[in-house]
């Protein structure tokens, strides 16, 4: 069985930001939520090779006082890093598996859930800066919006270890560049 590949997909500011203050996205999302001709491509393509999704606990927090998951188009199980599992809620739209074992647990579980598709880290700075400290990612995928949010949650942990990832695809819409890197397997 071929295991799938783990791809970091996060929108980020152009000061490196996936949020600004008080969780704000400054319309980080904008273009996915309604794509341009250029961006439809890509977040259908996101879309088609996501078989497991995994986040943390806080973005799960976000998605549930939204209103739900119910209108997500990932019809994937969600692997939800946290060591405060919440009451099963039946009837969600969406399969949500919660994770009190770490990062690397959830990793492997999503992995496996995901055939020959990608485990898709979607949410949380701490949770991609956990993969990226652990050398779990195999890929990263940004979508960088020509905003400066001045402040709020940064995606990398500048204390990290150094990464050499090589460019894979830019892709330029009019409100958003997605750039696509694979990381180097010294990196990893």
């Amino acid at each position: 069985m071929v295991m799938a590949g783990v791809l970091l997909d996060m929108a980020i500011s152009l000061d490196g930001l996936i949020c600004g203050p008080g969780g704000a996205d400054g319309g980080l999302y904008d273009w996915y939520f309604d794509p341009s001709d250029v961006s439809r491509p890509v977040v259908d393509e996101l879309v088609a090779t996501t078989g497991a999704i995994i986040i943390g606990r806080g973005a799960f927090g976000t998605g549930e006082d939204a209103g739900g998951w119910d209108d997500t188009p990932y019809d994937v199980p969600h692997f939800v890093v946290t060591h405060r599992p919440p009451r099963a809620v039946p009837g969600r739209a969406v399969e949500f598996v919660f994770v009190p074992d770490g990062v690397p647990a959830a990793i492997e579980l999503a992995r496996q859930a995901a055939g020959d598709r990608y485990a898709t880290i979607g949410g949380g700075a701490d949770i991609a800066r956990q993969c990226l400290a652990e050398r779990l990612v195999d890929e990263v995928q940004l979508h960088v919006v020509p905003v400066l949010l001045g402040d709020g949650v940064p995606l990398f942990d500048r204390s990290g270890p150094g990464w050499r990832l090589t460019k894979t695809r830019v892709v330029d819409a009019p409100n958003v560049t997605h750039l696509r890197y694979r990381v180097e397997p010294s990196q990893r």
